[in-house]
C-alpha cells in the first residue's frame, strides 16, 4: 500500500513538473506547455477562419476534429492541474480538498474552466454551435497562464490601481462637465444631436480622447470654444495613465531582474556568507546570462571583460596539459581581471548553462571595496592553479 502511494506521489511530482516547469525556472514554458500554446493559438486562428464561408464549407470537418481533440486535451489538462495543485510551493492549496476548492475558485483556474465547460454542456444539451464557434474566441485568455507579460501587467495594475483609479476618476469628472456644459450650450440649436446630457457623453469622450468622429460638432460659438478645451484637456488627461503605466512597466522590470539576479546569487556558494545588504550591491551590478551547450563564452586572446559566477550548469577549460571543468558555485574568468591580461584560455559551455556575469568595472570597484572577498578569489585561483597561477594566468 505504502508502494502504491510512494509511485503516485512520484507521478504527481512529475505531472507537476510538466505544468509548472516555471516554478524552477521563472522564464521556461516547457515542451508541454508551449503544446497547449500552439494549440490555444491554432483553435483561435480556426474560428476566425471558419467566419469565411468558403473555407468553413471546404475544411469544416477539420474545424471539428480540432475542436474535438483540443476539447479533450484541455479537459484532460484542467483535470491534471486540479489533481496537482497541492504541490505548488506557494502552499496555498495544500489541503487536498480545501486547497483544491481554493484553487478551482482562482482566476486562472476558472479561465481554464471557462475554456471547455460549454462544450461539454453544449454536447449534453445542445447550444448553437454559432455560440460555441465564437466562445472559443475566450481560449486566447488562457495565454495568460504562459506569457510573463501578463503577469507583469497584473502586477503593474496591481501597485498603481490607487493612482489609476485617482486619473480615471479625473477623467469622469471632466467628461461629465463637458457633457454637461455641451448640452447646455448646444441644446436649443441641436436638440437631437444633444438631446440629453447622456446624449452629450458620447460627444465628450470622442473629444476628450482627442478621436473626434465628427458625427457631433458644436455649432454655437460657445461650444466650439468649450470644444477646444476639452481637446486640450484630453490630451494631458489621457496621457498621465500612460505615463504611469509605462513607468510602473520600468519599474516592474527592473524589480523582476533585481530579484532573479538576487535569487542567483542566493545559489552561488562563493557569496553564501554575505548578509542581505551586501547580496542586494552586488546582485544589482551581476548580470543573468544563460549559454547553451557547447556555446563558446569566450575565446583565447580575448579581452578579459568580465568574471563569470556558474549557477547551474558545468563549463570547460581548455587550458594545457588537460582541460578543466568548473560547475555549480564555481567561477571563471578572474585571473585575466586580477593581473590585467588576456584571455589564454577558451572557455565553452559542457550543458545548458546558467551564469552571473560581472564587467571588469564592477568587479574592481566591488571587490575594492570588500577585500574579503577579492581575497577568497585570489585564494581559490591559487588553490586551484597553483603559484603558477599569476605568471602563466591559465584561467582566464
Amino acid at each position: 500500500m505504502q508502494d502504491l502511494e510512494s509511485k503516485t506521489e512520484r507521478l504527481q511530482r512529475s505531472v507537476f513538473a510538466l505544468l509548472e516547469p516555471e516554478v524552477d525556472r521563472p522564464y521556461s514554458l516547457g515542451i508541454l506547455n508551449w503544446g497547449l500554446l500552439v494549440l490555444i493559438l491554432l483553435n483561435v486562428l480556426a474560428v476566425i477562419l471558419e467566419s469565411i464561408e468558403s473555407i468553413r464549407v471546404q475544411f469544416g470537418a477539420f474545424f471539428q476534429g480540432l475542436l474535438l481533440v483540443s476539447m479533450l486535451v484541455f479537459t484532460v489538462e484542467y483535470v491534471l492541474r486540479v489533481w496537482t495543485c497541492p504541490l505548488h510551493p506557494s502552499g496555498l492549496y495544500k489541503k487536498p480538498i480545501r486547497g483544491r476548492v481554493r484553487y478551482i475558485l482562482s482566476p486562472l483556474p476558472i479561465i481554464d474552466l471557462a475554456a471547455i465547460l460549454p462544450f461539454w454542456l453544449g454536447t449534453i444539451v445542445g447550444l448553437d454551435l454559432r455560440f460555441l464557434r465564437l466562445f472559443r474566441l475566450l481560449w486566447i485568455l488562457k495565454i495568460a497562464r504562459f506569457l510573463p507579460a501578463v503577469a507583469t501587467l497584473r502586477n503593474v495594475l496591481k501597485r498603481e490601481r490607487r493612482t489609476l483609479v485617482a486619473v480615471f476618476s479625473l477623467m469622469l469628472i471632466i467628461l461629465f462637465i463637458a457633457s454637461s456644459l455641451v448640452y447646455l450650450f448646444e441644446h436649443d440649436r441641436q436638440p437631437e444631436a444633444f438631446a440629453s446630457i447622456p446624449h452629450a457623453m458620447w460627444w465628450g469622450m470622442a473629444t476628450l480622447t482627442t478621436v473626434g468622429y465628427g458625427d457631433l460638432v458644436p455649432q454655437t460659438m460657445m461650444g466650439k470654444i468649450l470644444g477646444i478645451i476639452i481637446m486640450m484637456l484630453g490630451i494631458g488627461t489621457f496621457a498621465l495613465p500612460a505615463g504611469i503605466l509605462a513607468s510602473a512597466f520600468s519599474e516592474e522590470s527592473k524589480r523582476k531582474n533585481f530579484m532573479l539576479s538576487w535569487d542567483l546569487v542566493a545559489k552561488v556558494p562563493f557569496f553564501s556568507h554575505l548578509n542581505a545588504q551586501e547580496i542586494a550591491e552586488i546582485a544589482s551590478l551581476l548580470r543573468p546570462r544563460t549559454a547553451s551547450a557547447n556555446e563558446v563564452i569566450f575565446k583565447k586572446d580575448d579581452e578579459a571583460d568580465s568574471i563569470f559566477f556558474i549557477v547551474s550548469g558545468e563549463v570547460e577549460v581548455q587550458i594545457e596539459p588537460e582541460p578543466i571543468h568548473e560547475g555549480r558555485g564555481d567561477f571563471f574568468g578572474e585571473v585575466a581581471l586580477l593581473y590585467h591580461r588576456k584571455r589564454t584560455a577558451s572557455v565553452v559551455a559542457m550543458t545548458h548553462l546558467e551564469l552571473l556575469e560581472l564587467d571588469a568595472k564592477d568587479f574592481h570597484r566591488a571587490f575594492d571595496a570588500r577585500p574579503g572577498l577579492r581575497q577568497r578569489i585570489v585564494e581559490q585561483a591559487e588553490k586551484r592553479f597553483g603559484s603558477s597561477a599569476e605568471q602563466a594566468d591559465p584561467q582566464q
